[in-house]
């Protein structure tokens, strides 16, 4: 089981959220993204967040030593390498999902992290639900129990064409990824990758974010079309 952030959220709406929470999960996606060893404590001018980051990269390593490492994808880190001694190497899974031959496939699963696809999920799924604390995970899960919904997908592109001239307010989007619109289904989401592949005679490799609740946690699995992911990643 994944260890959990130990500073609690406030339980009243509208109370002093404690930046310890937002650097104690900040901690623990970069060291469960970034074997073998516990990632070094960025500098910053907070004690409280430099100290709950560092406690969240000890949990993260350990976590990903343990359960199995995963990959910042859409924060433009590389794919996980742990080699000896750190858990074995990082790779794809089987994803469980199955398609008639003449349809996309997504039988490949990647294990990812990270807070930047799952804003998006959330904005589009719950509007108004992000409040800006680095609680995206724990708001979408909340919010997929309250509408009895275990699991969500994105069509998104697989390469980013780097930050528009302007900010849009879209987070996928102003780190230069393509994206749809979330779905409960599978094969909805999947249609929409197929057609912004098929308008551009331009090679582009689309894929799947799949996300499941994971408490806290910035959890989701990286589907690519095909099993095909962009050269160099």
């Amino acid at each position: 089981m994944a260890q959990h952030n130990p500073y609690r959220v406030p339980p009243e709406t509208g109370e002093f959220m404690p930046i310890r929470i937002r650097g104690w999960q900040n901690g623990y996606d970069a060291g469960i993204s970034a074997p073998p060893d516990v990632p070094a404590t960025p500098l910053v001018r907070s004690p409280d967040y430099a100290r709950a980051w560092a406690q969240g990269a000890v949990a993260g390593n350990a976590d990903g030593r343990r359960e199995g490492w995963r990959w910042a994808y859409f924060d433009g880190a590389a794919r996980p390498d742990p080699g000896e001694g750190a858990g074995g190497p990082y790779g794809p899974g089987d994803s469980g999902e199955r398609h008639p031959p003449e349809s996309a496939s997504y039988q490949q699963s990647w294990p990812c992290v990270g807070e930047l696809p799952l804003r998006l999920v959330l904005a589009q799924f719950a509007p108004g639900s992000d409040d800006g604390n680095g609680l995206t995970g724990t708001l979408l899960a909340q919010v997929c129990a309250d509408k009895g919904v275990d699991r969500l997908y994105l069509p998104v592109g697989l390469s980013s064409s780097g930050s528009p001239a302007q900010p849009t307010g879209d987070p996928l989007a102003d780190a230069g990824y393509w994206h749809g619109t979330v779905s409960e289904s599978l094969a909805e989401a999947g249609e929409a990758a197929f057609q912004w592949v098929t308008s551009s005679r331009i090679p582009r490799h689309v894929g799947l974010v799949r996300y499941e609740p994971a408490a806290e946690h910035h959890f989701f699995d990286l589907l690519p079309e095909g099993s095909r992911l962009p050269p160099g990643r």
